[in-house]
């Protein structure tokens, strides 16, 4: 197609939009005559995404020509335009225009599939996981396997307990089997400790960027979130001391070696005082350090500073396979009970054999292979995007199994992810980790999701010329 063909395509485009947006305007107009304009014209926007009129990639009319159409001030289009891409409904590409935006999909869920490079779901180098085939003739070889076929008391066999102390260990926590619960996963773990701990109301402490699927379970659980405070080294302790002064906080959550999405890490003396406030506010710390393993470090988990009011969760899906599905879950023993109610009642169990296999790889050797590993290919990845994004404000660890690119003016984290999937890749943007205002426009991109290297390599070569500007092809 010429470049003449082009322009005359998306001129059309954009006269149909301009038609269903006059429709849909006016019919907002009619129904609410007292409303600010601008505010119907962001209405007309969401109404015409959600009827169809409005399709994922559309071009939109300028602020000029919309706002002819209209009868109303540039200014009044601008306003209108800046409320719907609050609401994710539109995006601005510098030096392309204003599109419609694609759906978001619940980051950190399966990625997508098709042609799409996704630097959006971490997925650490599963191409490394251990051998299930292997796994399980070992497996039939010294376990009696119809043991793991019937039902089990919901916290876990003792062996699988054992081995989730074993996993405890190397994040840095000592802690007796007794002590662990085994879950379905580090997301039942969080939704085992929220639904237990927490009631309808209560209002949990979380960094301003946080795991998104916290913000779906406080959602669904009717939890409240308090965003708090964050710079390079994570959760600021003032900042949470101001939100518990300023109003009852229950819980705080955190990731402090390796937090998702920015990789802030808290250091120790910070994590000291993060407890003194916790005791003197009488708060229950969640610890989902997730992906403290792909990293070397020696720092303390706060659930050693402070075990009679923590929760750790040890996931072994990022070191040994997602699909494994197995966690564990270590807290005081006077929250034993209801935990382990939680499970009874949300799974019942986690599967035996699942937990079994999990154990098995604990135990000989394999799981600390294949995370060295991991790594090992981590650390590649992230020097290619250091050389790659040379010049641009990317923070990476070593053998972090993601990075997290600050976005420079006039970016802003929604348009850079949409300007991506049109170019075939898919990036996490700072919006789904927000509480309330997006603090900082970045996105999230994971390493490991495909084993090619050189895919990872294209996409990220790609990003490159968005960020410097270039019309890619």
């Amino acid at each position: 197609m010429n470049s003449s063909t082009s322009t005359e395509a998306t001129q059309a485009a954009r006269s149909g939009a301009t038609e269903t947006l006059l429709q849909l305007y006016l019919n907002q107009r009619r129904e609410s005559p007292d409303r600010a304009r601008y505010l119907c014209l962001a209405d007309a926007l969401a109404a015409g995404i959600e009827e169809g009129g409005l399709v994922p990639g559309e071009s939109l009319p300028t602020h000029r020509e919309l706002a002819e159409v209209l009868g109303v001030t540039v200014g009044t289009v601008s306003r209108g335009y800046a409320r719907a891409v609050q609401r994710g409904h539109i995006v601005g590409v510098t030096g392309r225009g204003t599109f419609v935006a694609s759906p978001r999909r619940d980051v950190d869920m399966y990625g997508e599939a098709g042609k799409l490079h996704d630097l959006g779901f971490i997925a650490p180098f599963e191409y490394l996981n251990p051998d299930l085939n292997e796994a399980v003739r070992e497996l039939s070889m010294y376990a009696n396997l119809n043991e793991l076929a019937s039902y089990q008391q919901p916290r876990g066999l003792l062996r699988h307990r054992e081995a989730g102390a074993l996993w405890a260990g190397r994040y840095g926590l000592a802690v007796a089997p007794d002590d662990v619960l085994v879950c379905a996963g580090a997301q039942h773990a969080l939704l085992t400790v929220l639904s237990s701990l927490f009631n309808p109301g209560d209002r949990i402490a979380a960094e301003q960027l946080t795991y998104p699927l916290l913000k779906e379970l406080a959602r669904r659980l009717r939890l409240n979130l308090a965003p708090i405070r964050m710079d390079q080294s994570g959760m600021l302790p003032d900042a949470l001391e101001a939100a518990c002064r300023a109003g009852t906080i229950r819980g705080l959550y955190l990731m402090p070696t390796c937090q998702n999405p920015t990789l802030a890490q808290i250091p120790e003396y910070r994590r000291r005082e993060l407890v003194a406030i916790c005791r003197r506010y009488d708060i229950r710390i969640i610890e989902d350090d997730v992906y403290a393993l792909s990293l070397e470090h020696g720092l303390t988990p706060l659930s050693a500073l402070a075990p009679e009011r923590s929760c750790f969760i040890a996931s072994t899906s990022e070191a040994l396979s997602g699909g494994l599905r197995v966690a564990y879950l270590c807290a005081p023993e006077d929250w034993h009970a209801e935990l382990e109610r939680t499970i009874s009642h949300t799974i019942s169990m986690v599967p035996p054999l699942m937990a079994e296999l999990a154990g098995m790889w604990i135990r000989n050797g394999a799981a600390d292979r294949v995370l060295i590993a991991k790594r090992q290919e981590a650390a590649r990845r992230n020097t290619l995007a250091r050389t790659i994004l040379d010049g641009f404000p990317l923070e990476t660890r070593t053998t972090g199994f993601f990075c997290w690119l600050k976005l420079p003016e006039p970016w802003t984290a929604a348009a850079f992810a949409e300007a991506a999937r049109l170019q075939g890749i898919v990036v996490a943007d700072s919006g789904l980790f927000s509480l309330g205002s997006v603090p900082e426009e970045g996105v999230r991109l994971a390493l490991g999701g495909s084993p090619p290297r050189e895919d990872l390599a294209d996409a990220l070569r790609k990003l490159a010329g968005l960020l410097h500007g270039q019309k890619l092809s």
